[in-house]
């Protein structure tokens, strides 16, 4: 802007006239137009704020007090610290004595201190660059777990190895925790301890600085890769779901290889012969007792350890001792108690009910009785030898079920033992479907008929006229599968079974008597590696 500076100089004198008073005017050179930016706030301190809930803005005026136009080119933050956000940013002219109005926003999202410039680009020849310097903190809990990853390498089947985890609170504000939980792959190795008896029940609060620990155990079960994590949920704003994630595998520290030949297994049975003693079976008991040793010699040529007792139609209580392997004469034993027996019991004869109750907790054919009769690695065959068909299913004469079906029997005898292959049933009984007439006659068997062919045992004719047949033939299909005992203790899910070399399945683990029995028997003479690991000495 040109400016005329008109200097007007007054000469004055106070007495005479000779002078006159009159104006000078003085031009002076042209003038400049510019814009000059002026920022207020220069500085701004948003202070402590509730991070994640609380958010402040303040507005920054932007002024153009210069006499041309202010052009405002670029509006930006210097770091671009998310925590602050320009919500209004004013840009291009700014004319004279105007101004134009910038709003910042801050919101922190946990505990921390925040600052950042904001940088305004302008025209302003004196001062194109203008700083608006910004500063806040936020108030919060922060969760910090330690550790938040950790593996726990291999560890042997059998072992257990722990773990601390240590939940803290980093933050300026009191931290509640409201839930916890621990996820683990499957089948489950990990477990956390009883944190609510150890901490209370959630939720928990912990002021800042404080602290709890939980621990967590790994006790491995198989070689697979196992994972499990806690999850934590809790006020942190920042992190509202917190994790400690936790990995590890289980081997094997040794392995035992036991190796046998097919004459090197053991050969056990425990037999127990449910003989009818109603009035119409003396001949029968003869025939029976009279080839018993047909049987016996079929057991003793094959080695076979064998239990034999005796129960009758109409009690489930043993009628003598237990007839063992071990006896000097099994054979005047098992024919004396079937004297004992004789033929005057109840016309009603209930074999199933009486074998079911001699089995079952507390009988004398049951595990655990004093008998000793039952043992779990021993194959377990009923002989059911009748002339009449079954009555458990009436209650006339005592004993019997209404409720009880032949399948609800068959369930019971499979119920006592591991494997369907260490369970039979085998019935002399009178022909399917009418009975027989030969040799005295019989009904049809009915009842025990089902029971036997539900286990897949063996039926023969109480008409025949050989009974030593019949009894040779009960004993080699009463015979138990070949055994072999375990040197030590093995990890059952690692066993393997090798037969000649090849693989083999047909077996059975029992870890009562820490043996293999196969199910079916391996060929004379095969050459047979029970291989499996044990469970390691642990620290």
């Amino acid at each position: 802007m040109n400016r005329l500076l008109l200097i007007v100089l007054f000469l004055m004198t106070g007495c005479t006239s000779d002078y006159k008073i009159a104006p000078e005017t003085v031009e002076v050179s042209p003038g400049i137009t510019a814009p000059e930016i002026e920022v207020d706030p220069g500085r701004y301190d948003f202070g402590a704020l509730n991070a994640g809930y609380e958010t402040q803005d303040t507005i920054v005026t932007i002024k153009n007090i210069g006499n041309g136009d202010l052009d405002l080119t670029n509006i930006y933050l210097n770091r671009g610290n998310t925590n602050f956000s320009l919500t209004a940013t004013p840009t291009g002219i700014v004319e004279p004595s105007q101004s134009a109005e910038l709003v910042v926003e801050y919101s922190p999202g946990t505990y921390e201190f925040n600052n950042d410039t904001i940088v305004i680009l302008s025209n302003d020849e004196d001062e194109p660059i203008t700083y608006v310097y910004l500063n806040g903190s936020g108030d919060a809990p922060v969760i910090h777990i330690t550790p938040s990853t950790y593996d726990f390498g291999t560890v042997y089947v059998g072992c257990d190895d722990g773990l601390g985890i240590l939940i803290e609170n980093y933050g300026n504000a009191d931290l509640e925790i409201t839930d916890l939980e621990y996820f683990a792959s499957l089948p489950v190795d990990f477990s956390i301890e009883d944190f609510v008896t150890e901490e209370g029940p959630l939720p928990w609060t912990l002021t800042p600085s404080d602290w709890i620990h939980l621990k967590i155990e790994y006790t491995p079960l198989d070689l697979l890769d196992d994972g499990a994590w806690v999850e934590v949920t809790s006020s942190d704003p920042a992190t509202p779901v917190a994790f400690s994630e936790h990995e590890g595998i289980g081997d094997y520290e040794a392995w035992i290889t036991d190796s046998f030949t097919g004459e090197d297994g053991e050969i056990a049975v425990d037999i127990l012969f449910v003989v009818d003693n109603s009035g119409s079976m003396s001949g029968n008991q003869t025939s029976l007792k009279n080839n018993f040793d047909d049987f016996i010699a079929v057991f003793a040529s094959a080695g076979v350890d064998y239990h034999v007792a005796l129960i009758t139609t109409d009690q489930s209580e043993f009628v003598g001792s237990v007839i063992t392997s071990a006896d000097a004469d099994p054979i005047t034993e098992f024919s004396d108690q079937i004297d004992l027996i004789g033929y005057h019991g109840n016309a009603h004869e209930k074999g199933l009910w009486y074998s079911y109750e001699s089995t079952s907790s507390g009988g004398d054919a049951a595990s655990g009785s004093s008998t000793g009769f039952f043992r779990s690695s021993a194959k377990l065959v009923v002989v059911y030898v009748s002339d009449e068909a079954d009555f458990s299913h009436s209650t006339s004469g005592g004993g019997g079920s209404t409720s009880m079906s032949h399948s609800d029997y068959s369930a019971h005898l499979l119920s006592l033992k591991s494997s369907s292959g260490l369970i039979a049933a085998h019935a002399v009984i009178g022909d399917y479907p009418s009975g027989c007439s030969a040799n005295g006659s019989a009904t049809f068997g009915d009842g025990y008929y089902d029971v036997v062919n539900d286990l897949g045992g063996t039926i023969m004719s109480i008409c025949a006229d050989d009974w030593s047949v019949t009894m040779e033939t009960l004993a080699t299909e009463s015979m138990a599968l070949i055994t072999f005992l375990l040197s030590d203790d093995p990890m059952e899910e690692s066993i393997e079974v090798q037969v000649d070399g090849v693989i083999s399945t047909d077996w059975i683990y029992d870890s009562s008597a820490n043996s293999v029995t196969f199910t079916t028997a391996p060929a004379e003479g095969s050459a047979i590696d029970i291989t499996y690991a044990i469970l390691a000495e642990c620290d």
